[in-house]
């Protein structure tokens, strides 16, 4: 595998864990009680911030 297939995996794969992350959050944020539109907003967030640390790490760690 090219060095640059890796970095999209990586890219990828650090894609699919923020979803995971921000669609347990919004799961965990509606049993609160709020409408649909702040859940959505919230679980956006959260996928953006999740994904922002993810390939933070992964440059940090030389990954890409």
């Amino acid at each position: 595998m090219s060095p640059r297939s890796l970095k999209i995996l990586w890219v990828l794969i650090a894609a699919l864990v923020s979803l995971v992350v921000a669609l347990v959050a919004g799961i965990l944020i509606s049993t609160t009680g709020v409408s649909l539109a702040e859940t959505v907003l919230y679980g956006g967030g959260v996928f953006g911030a999740a994904l922002v640390v993810l390939l933070a790490v992964l440059g940090a760690v030389g990954a890409l």
